[in-house]
C-alpha cells in the first residue's frame, strides 16, 4: 500500500509541483487580460507580454526547483 501512495504522490507532483507557478500564471493572465486593455495596450503587445511573462515565470520556477535560486531569506 505504501508503494501505491508513493506512486500517486509522484504522479500528482508531475502536474502540481509548485503552487506559486500556477498562482503567478493566473495573476499574470488576469493582468494581461483585464489590466493592459484598460491602459490602451494593443492586442499584439498583450499577446507578446503574456508569452514573455509566462516564459519568465516558468524559467524562474525551473531555476528555483533546480536549486540555483534560493527562495526567500
Amino acid at each position: 500500500m505504501g508503494a501505491v501512495k508513493t506512486v500517486l504522490s509522484e504522479l500528482v507532483g508531475l502536474f502540481v509541483d509548485d503552487g506559486s507557478l500556477a498562482a503567478g500564471a493566473v495573476i499574470w493572465a488576469a493582468i494581461c487580460g483585464w489590466g493592459l486593455p484598460v491602459l490602451g495596450v494593443g492586442p499584439r503587445a498583450i499577446a507578446a507580454l503574456l508569452a514573455l511573462g509566462l516564459g519568465a515565470l516558468l524559467l524562474e520556477n525551473t531555476l528555483r526547483a533546480s536549486g540555483r535560486v534560493r527562495r526567500g531569506p
